[in-house]
């Protein structure tokens, strides 16, 4: 490979690291700024009960795109919401792909939406009944309020949350980490993808179906949004089951996951993997009784 055909690649993974970076900060500073306006009690209310945690974090994931996503992330990772909303949301969501499927199959798209939401809050739910010990919060300042925050001097208020939520915060803790860790793994993907052709390989095993359950779960664990565009595009057309397209969609989450990869490798894996198993499960049953 060569410059030509390396420059691209390095090009497109740092505009979608700057994208990822841009709206998660975005996302992280609305949230300080809601937590500092209604003085932490929406937060509380939400972080006390396991039910609206999964709620939350379900409607989070289907808003149509990553930035409902990144909010859930940041809840999480600042101990807001526990593990059981982080993976409704991780199920609940399908990225940019949404909205290709919105466009071309809206019938399907709410079908699909509708499914895995169901999915989302059950399995969010089960992981909050049986994992009730809280997780240790991944940034050990989380979301604060400040004495300056309850000052009535609104000047002086928003150079404070200037300096010390967005700045000393957002910008010096996660700016940082979340870019690099978003490029690294966006390049990876640029490389894998230029190398595998999803569609001939589908078309080449075609009469294979649980192997093509297989291999959506396992490209489900790319942390893109594209190299699963082929199954929406193959279940609209009629090519492929319903079902493949549901383990693809359970597995995947589009740049959902790649905030948290920036703060926690092991739980990124241990959630996509997670992920991944639930989508091969409801493929394989798909599969069995349709």
């Amino acid at each position: 490979m060569d410059l030509h055909q390396i420059l691209p690649i390095l090009l497109e993974a740092l505009k979608g690291a700057v994208v990822i970076t841009v709206l998660v900060i975005i996302m992280m500073t609305l949230i300080e700024y809601l937590n500092i306006e209604n003085r932490g009690r929406w937060f509380s209310s939400i972080k006390n009960s396991p039910i609206r945690q999964v709620i939350a974090g379900t409607l989070l994931g289907a808003v149509p795109g990553c930035v409902g996503g990144f909010a859930s992330v940041s809840l999480y990772t600042h101990s807001i919401i526990g593990t059981g909303a982080l993976i409704s949301t991780m199920i609940a969501a399908t990225g940019d792909e949404a909205f290709v499927l919105l466009a071309t199959s809206p019938t399907l798209f709410f079908k699909l939406l509708a499914i895995l939401c169901a999915i989302a809050l059950c399995a969010g739910l089960a992981i909050s009944i049986f994992n009730k010990n809280r997780q240790k919060s991944l940034c050990p300042e989380s979301f604060q309020i400040h004495e300056e925050d309850k000052a009535h001097k609104k000047e002086r208020n928003f150079r404070h949350f200037m300096k010390e939520h967005v700045w000393e915060h957002i910008v010096k803790k996660h700016l940082l980490s979340v870019f690099l860790w978003s490029f690294g793994a966006l390049i990876l993907c640029g490389f894998l993808t230029e190398y595998i052709n999803v569609e001939d390989w589908i078309s080449a095993h075609e009469g294979y179906m649980p192997l093509i359950i297989l291999a959506a779960a396992a490209i489900g664990l790319i942390p893109q949004s594209g190299p699963h565009m082929v199954f929406i595009l193959l279940v609209a057309q009629g090519t492929l089951p319903f079902y493949v397209l549901l383990t693809s969609a359970i597995s995947q989450q589009g740049h959902v996951s790649l905030p948290l990869l920036a703060e926690s490798k092991k739980r990124w894996a241990l959630s996509k993997a997670f992920c991944a198993l639930l989508g091969i499960a409801a493929g394989m049953l798909g599969f069995l009784f349709t």
